[in-house]
This record gives C-alpha cells, sequence and structure tokens, in this order.
C-alpha cells in the first residue's frame, strides 16, 4: 500500500486486507415508535414501519429488539422481521399474555434488493371485546463486519 501526500491509492484496501471484523458496526435501519391502545381483541398487523430495500453486503446478523409493557394475559403478539419480496416472516420475538422487553437473532437473513419491514402482528386474539396492548418500541438493528 502506498500512501502519497496523505492519501491512499484506489484500489489499494480492499476487505481482503483486513482481520476477520476489523471494522465491524451496528446500524437502526427500521423502528415502530411508541403506540399505545393497540386493538388486541382481534388478529392481525397493528403497526408497521416503513419498507426498505435490503443490501446484504457485508451483513453479519440482524437483530429485533421490542418492548410490550401491556398485554391481555390471553393474547400473543409478535413484533416481527417482514420480508414483502417473498411474502415471509424471517424472524420475530413474541410476547404471550405477559409485558416485557425481549430481543432476538434473526436467522434466516433475506436476499439482497428483498423488501423489508418490522410489522406488530397479533398472532391469537384476547377474548375480551375492546382489549388493547401497548408498545414501548420495536426496532431492527443491522450488523456490519468488513472481513
Amino acid at each position: 500500500m502506498t500512501i502519497r501526500r496523505y492519501h491512499l491509492d484506489k484500489g489499494s484496501i480492499t476487505p481482503e486486507k483486513f482481520a476477520t471484523n476489523a471494522v465491524y458496526f451496528r446500524i437502526l435501519a427500521s423502528q415502530i415508535e411508541k403506540k399505545t391502545g393497540l386493538a388486541a381483541d382481534s388478529t392481525g398487523v397493528k403497526a408497521e414501519s416503513p419498507k426498505f430495500k435490503f443490501s446484504s453486503k457485508h451483513v453479519k446478523k440482524l437483530i429485533v429488539r421490542a418492548k410490550v409493557p401491556s398485554i391481555p394475559s390471553d393474547a400473543t403478539v409478535r413484533v416481527e422481521v417482514y420480508d414483502y419480496t417473498t411474502d415471509s416472516v424471517l424472524g420475530y420475538v413474541e410476547f404471550t399474555g405477559a409485558a416485557g422487553e425481549s430481543e432476538a437473532e434473526v436467522t434466516s437473513l433475506p436476499s439482497d434488493g428483498d423488501y423489508i419491514a418490522l410489522r406488530v402482528n397479533v398472532t391469537t386474539a384476547s377474548a375480551t371485546s375492546g382489549a388493547t396492548f401497548d408498545l414501548d418500541y420495536a426496532s431492527l438493528m443491522v450488523d456490519y463486519g468488513i472481513s
């Protein structure tokens, strides 16, 4: 590698010249902000982040994280990473009748160019008419590493 007047020659630093994950960082790729009074008495998607086009270059892993501070005891809510290109759920954290905060690594990565989003999905509805739940946050983090 040649350094000339504080500049590097074009192409002199390539990923192969780095040690494994020598350059490593995490970004917030998508989020759903606080929502209150979401319907828990019917199944289906109750909130969704904007869709974005996924770029798989140097991606090491995806992490979905969420906090549900209140939920009916007979309801199940999933915060999902959804792939609109393949019409499939890639990974999720689930809250079944108990409030909490959770995170999970997404084990199935989307393909380069797929459109993905976070969504809050009631998979088991509460039997109580008018039942609701709250979401403090949902986020999708992407870990990148150059190696």
